[in-house]
């Protein structure tokens, strides 16, 4: 069988699974029944046959368990469609028009009277939208991050449901280190000492770059609830317990984060070392591409925060090694032993982050296609077993969390148009962007992939594009200029491994150009130090105030806060803050109670109500008044003004207050009626006359 003969039967393979597998569940917010006439209200004056505009009328709508789709028509026949998702359902896009309660995906249409009626229609939508409607099905829930509110997001449980059980995540990054070193140690064993000396080296200035550069904030998405399965298992492990013991206390989660992250960003260039050798048989370019990843601005920025791509590119990058070990590694013995710890790898790195499903793809691209020389066809089938073993495993996983997203990218492709524009646009395309990468890589990038291609070595040149393109194109859906040199992160090390094929060529012909490519590397976190320390959007410049904030609150007070029309009231920036690592989560250094928009019916537990807190006010109460006081407000309002009346109600004292230009990171937090302009405020007050009580 070809190539492509054998790379098309995995694409229908993977097809008939997507379109074969039964329906779950893609979030576990749920619409309940019965509700039918609260939907419709979301749309007066409008109702059903009613114009709404250019003479369309609101035609239809269907109530499902986790979308409404809205349907409109026109006497002519023309039709336009909205499906409202939940905000943090994988179709919902950052860009894409919401409400309190929902996000709007909006089929792709060139008809300018469909787009007036689908606008006026999401006008009225975000006007009556109070929130109150989304419900989360019964489960064992897991003790509360932030004290007196049950968090929707379930322990750590089980590796069936996408998590990663009881297993201690200290012990499990030791594991990976000690892995990748094994290998950097199985490939430089006949090499020069200075190959040893120089990886050593690369490694401590990687981590050395990191703690001197890497900001210290949060620049993922949805920073102040998610809690990834590999710092959970840290902050739970009786690893870190046992050291906090030792310490004499516990430590803050957010503590946790940076450190968890940061020990996996350290990591990377001994990762990369092992599966750039391995795949380019030359270990002066795995040196390279150690050496490029380790002062590489992109990565560097993203070391410390709180997000899943730096672990990500490790696990992945240790699956490739693993890979490409077990293809061409002349030991049985150690052969025996990467096949063994690659199911590990390719389940960890899966389960890790969602979208890591694509890597069932490209590992199997490199199974099937890499290695011609070294690898026997039974070599190649045991490979590609355990790939497509661990593939069918997880993903049952993969649908059953994200079916929207696998619907809309089936039967709603609109999102492929935008891939020109991701590769075209400097902004988007980040690999190209000087302000990010390093115009040398670029360099080198294309003069990798020339000299691979004249020399032979068209299999992995093509192997290496159609991993770089595979990914941007599934990144495409996010277009936003802040947020794509995060997602674009996983383009890093394909394109890294380009530039490092041209180095042994240049190390034969052109040494000197070498050396000036690892000058222009050295220099290159100091030339964009202002990039990766750019910490000024409004959510960064929140988590600074936050956790400034943290030490002046006392031990053990109450902090009320303003979570707008947030029922599940998952964004509390005090219980996040204050949470501290462990399993037992009741030593927190606070009790934060959420303060809803009016309007809106909390559908968790609350452990204290804030009605009742108020009418018998603990002797220490602060109120927080932060980011959702501005976006979780009306679109006529300058500020939500259950904000002001709790700070009028509670007599409160302001003790710190900070005033910060309205630059949005996400944008999901912005202010209804707003754009990037007049600037915001954030108070920590305590509570005067009821708090003296």
């Amino acid at each position: 069988m070809t190539f492509r003969r054998a790379a098309l039967s995995f694409l229908l393979f993977v097809l008939a699974l997507v379109l074969w597998a039964p329906r779950a569940l893609a979030h576990p917010y749920m619409l309940p029944g019965g509700r039918e006439k609260d939907v419709l209200a979301l749309f007066a004056p409008f109702t059903l046959g009613k114009e709404i505009a250019a003479g369309f009328a609101l035609w239809n709508v269907s109530i499902e368990q986790q979308r409404i789709v809205v349907g409109l028509r026109e006497p002519k026949g023309r039709e336009a469609r909205v499906t409202l998702v939940h905000p943090e359902d994988e179709a919902a896009r950052p860009e894409a028009p919401r409400s309190s309660s929902f996000v709007a995906v909006r089929d792709s249409t060139e008809d300018p009277a469909a787009e007036k009626a689908v606008a006026t229609l999401l006008e009225a939508l975000a006007r009556n939208d109070r929130g109150g409607l989304w419900i989360e099905p019964p489960r064992a829930k897991p003790t509360s991050i932030a004290p007196g509110v049950t968090t929707s997001s379930p322990r750590v449980a089980a590796y069936a449901a996408g998590q990663w059980a009881d297993l201690d995540g200290i012990v499990a990054l030791f594991g990976f280190v000690a892995l990748a070193t094994i290998l950097a140690a199985r490939l430089t064993r006949d090499e020069p000492a200075w190959i040893r000396g120089a990886l050593a080296a690369i490694v401590l200035a990687g981590a050395a770059s990191r703690l001197w550069l890497s900001p210290v904030s949060f620049l993922g998405a949805w920073p102040w609830t998610r809690l990834w399965p590999n710092v959970r298992a840290v902050a739970d492990g009786p690893v870190l317990e046992a050291i906090a013991a030792r310490a004499g206390g516990p430590f803050y989660l957010t503590d946790v984060i940076a450190w968890t992250n940061f020990g996996y960003a350290a990591a990377m260039p001994l990762v990369l070392f092992g599966h750039a050798t391995y795949l380019l048989r030359d270990p002066r370019a795995g040196l390279f591409a150690a050496f490029a990843v380790a002062l590489l601005p992109q990565h560097i920025r993203f070391s410390r925060c709180e997000d899943a791509f730096i672990p990500s590119l490790v696990i992945t990058s240790l699956s490739f090694a693993l890979i490409h070990a077990w293809l061409r590694d002349p030991s049985r013995v150690f052969r025996i032993v990467a096949i063994a710890c690659l199911p590990a790898a390719l389940y960890t790195g899966y389960l890790l982050r969602p979208l890591n499903i694509l890597f069932i793809v490209v590992y199997m691209a490199a199974v099937v296609s890499l290695h011609p020389e070294t690898a026997p066809p039974v070599r190649r089938v045991l490979g590609v077993l355990v790939v497509a073993g661990m593939g069918l495993l997880v993903f049952p996983v993969f649908l059953s969390t994200n079916e929207a997203a696998v619907k809309t990218a089936l039967f709603s492709p609109g999102w492929l148009f935008d891939t020109g524009r991701a590769f075209l646009v400097p902004k988007l395309f980040v690999l190209t962007d000087p302000a990010v990468t390093p115009p040398v890589l670029v360099v080198l990038a294309a003069a990798g992939a020339i000299l691979g291609y004249r020399a032979g070595e068209r299999r992995l040149v093509v192997f290496l594009l159609g991993w770089l393109g595979i990914f941007t194109i599934a990144h495409a859906f996010v277009m936003e200029e802040t947020m794509r040199p995060r997602y674009h992160l996983h383009l890093v090390v394909p394109f890294l491994l380009l530039g490092a094929i041209a180095v042994p060529w240049l190390w034969k012909q052109r040494r000197a150009g070498v050396f000036v490519a690892c000058g222009a590397l050295v220099a290159a976190p100091l030339l964009h130090r202002g990039w990766i320390e750019d910490v000024g959007y409004t959510e960064m410049r929140e988590h600074a105030f936050v956790q400034k904030a943290r030490e002046l609150v006392p031990e053990g007070c109450t902090v009320i806060e303003y979570v707008g029309a947030d029922a599940q009231a998952k964004e509390l920036r005090f219980a996040r803050i204050g949470a501290r690592a462990g399993r037992d989560r009741g030593g927190d250094r606070y009790r934060v109670v959420p303060a809803f928009a009016a309007g809106v019916n909390p559908e968790v537990k609350i452990e204290k109500p804030l009605e009742e807190l108020l009418r018998d006010p603990p002797a220490c109460l602060y109120l927080y008044e932060g980011l959702p006081c501005w976006s979780g407000k009306n679109a006529d309002e300058g500020y939500a003004g259950a904000c002001s009346e709790l700070r009028q109600t509670l007599g409160a004292e302001v003790v710190m207050q900070w005033e910060v230009p309205l630059v949005i990171y996400d944008r999901q937090n912005m202010p209804p009626g707003r754009r990037d302009g007049p600037n915001v405020t954030f108070w920590l007050s305590r509570a005067g006359r009821l708090g003296a009580r």
